[in-house]
């Protein structure tokens, strides 16, 4: 059998560790409605409709064609009022 490079078996020796998932017995979940929805998932729908209602806000202030990059402010600022709630809902980041 040929002998691998250094790079191939130090991959090959890392690939274990990306099995491991986390370290604890399960991930962080929320059960709703039923069902165990996983925390991330819920930051991201957090997310998704916060961005949603800066967009709406800002075409309700009247300035919603007149900011450069809308979709990039919309996220950024859905995501950090996401990050914000979360941190003060939960006390951990997600």
């Amino acid at each position: 059998m040929p002998r691998l490079p250094f790079r191939p078996r130090l991959v090959l020796a890392a690939l274990p560790c990306l099995l491991a998932g986390c370290g604890t017995a399960s991930a962080p979940s929320h059960v709703l409605f039923g069902a165990y929805f996983p925390s991330w998932l819920l930051f991201a729908l957090l997310w998704v409709l916060l961005a949603a209602g800066v967009r709406v806000a800002m075409v309700l202030a009247g300035g919603g064609t007149h900011w450069p990059w809308p979709l990039a402010l919309c996220t950024a600022a859905g995501f950090l009022l996401a990050l914000g709630l979360w941190l003060l809902m939960t006390g951990g980041l997600p």
